[in-house]
């Protein structure tokens, strides 16, 4: 159908193409070939359009789907619940729920409720939440119905301040609510394995070797608060050094500072091998001063770097580092994304090819790393600030320049 009549008609078509689904799904018989895997919905969140979606989950969760999916778009005061009572049902004869297929949920900008007691969702081991109408107890009594759940994303979740959860092993939390007197913000996880942390008023979450104990793999975004503090700048690193004292895979999103900071050696990484480093920085900006992260990490292995120039930065004045002098013997491999060839990024890869004497690969690539840009794409408002774009230069340019004066080993790619 043409796309006009559709959003003229969308409204007449949504709800009888719903039922028609419900009606379909009812006369399906166990023996099917074609399983019912997975029930994606958006939709305006109004009454009449509610009751047509709470119908095709109920038919949906009743022949046993894996994956549900609900986003309310256009309405940021929805009134649309979303329903638990088709997982509380019993199944005819006897006492087995079809919430015990469930395995991701998916939910976005709605409510739900759930009663105390509740267990049938104690097959999911995947939930997402964003932006959801939720107080900080809805939410504790969601996770005790997950028994089984590994991986969770908190995504805009206003009013929810701390979790706890025996067995999650993945944490997604972005954006939390600013702290409020004093309230901060309390991870109690101790199967954690992987967290992934972005907040515009905190720079990490307050956890504890004890709340977090087999913690490996984290990604934070790093700021600098406080104009007037440059020392903030090394102390937040420190910061995360001494939380997470396991960690041996660190992904930091950070965003140059206003001010001049002159830093040193800001922590020690004592198990950190792997690094990856999503710089954001105005055009005019050398890189150099990225070299004090891997001085931080004795025996980091490999690094990653995906930088991206913003013209509104052009005004800052940055971070400076003029500690070259230093040697790295245990980095090997480097990997440079959203590489251009402009001056900046070849001065950044030759100090590391003079400094790290072990490096056997050096590697350029001129897309982005996909997991520092593209993975939550899909929720970024319209207006992010999108970043410069320049034309790349030849690779036998690069090379002569890369190349000019500096003996190493690594082997050179252009991936």
């Amino acid at each position: 159908m043409r796309g006009e009549y559709i959003k003229a008609n969308k409204f007449r078509h949504f709800v009888p193409s719903l039922r028609w689904f419900s009606e379909m799904i009812k006369k399906r018989r166990d023996g099917d070939d074609a399983a019912l895997t997975r029930l994606s919905i958006v939709f305006s969140g109004s009454t009449d359009c509610g009751r047509a979606v709470n119908a095709a989950i109920a038919a949906a969760a009743k022949h046993g789907v894996r994956d549900i999916d609900v986003a309310v778009v256009g309405n940021t005061w929805t009134k649309y619940v979303f329903p638990s009572w088709p997982f509380s049902e019993s199944d005819g004869d006897n006492d087995n729920t079809c919430s015990s297929s469930l395995d991701t949920l998916c939910l976005n900008n709605c409510k739900l409720s759930i009663p105390v007691g509740f267990r049938r969702f104690s097959s999911l081991t995947k939930l997402v939440l964003v932006a959801m109408h939720m107080s900080a107890n809805d939410l504790q009594l969601l996770l005790g119905s997950c028994e089984s759940l590994k991986i969770l994303y908190l995504i805009d979740m206003v009013g929810v301040r701390a979790l706890q959860h025996q067995n999650l092993e993945e944490l997604v939390w972005l954006w939390p609510p600013p702290p409020l007197s004093g309230n901060k913000l309390k991870i109690d996880a101790p199967a954690l394995r992987r967290l992934e942390y972005c907040s515009a008023g905190e720079v990490l979450p307050a956890s504890t070797r004890r709340s977090l104990p087999c913690l490996e793999h984290v990604s934070l975004q790093h700021v600098v608060y406080g104009y007037l503090l440059p020392d903030r700048h090394a102390e937040n690193l420190r910061t995360v050094a001494t939380w997470f004292p396991h960690v041996k895979s660190l992904h930091l999103r950070y965003r140059v500072p206003k001010l001049v900071v002159r830093s040193g050696t800001p922590a020690i990484f004592s198990k950190l091998t792997v690094l990856t480093l999503s710089i954001e920085t105005k055009p005019s900006d050398d890189l150099l001063w990225m070299a004090m992260f891997v001085v931080a990490a004795p025996y980091l292995a490999t690094l990653q770097t995906n930088v991206r120039y913003l013209p509104f930065l052009e005004s800052r004045n940055g971070v400076v580092w003029d500690d070259f002098n230093f040697e790295h013997n245990s980095l090997k491999e480097v990997e440079m994304y959203n590489f251009k060839g402009r001056d900046n990024e070849i001065g950044f890869a030759r100090l590391l090819l003079r400094r790290a004497p072990s490096m056997t690969r050096i590697a350029f690539r001129q897309g982005r790393l996909r997991e520092a840009e593209d993975q939550y794409r899909c929720i970024l408002p319209p207006d992010w600030p999108k970043a410069k774009e320049f034309s790349p230069r030849g690779n036998q340019l690069v090379l002569s320049k890369l190349l000019d004066g500096v003996s190493s080993g690594a082997r050179v790619v252009f991936m």
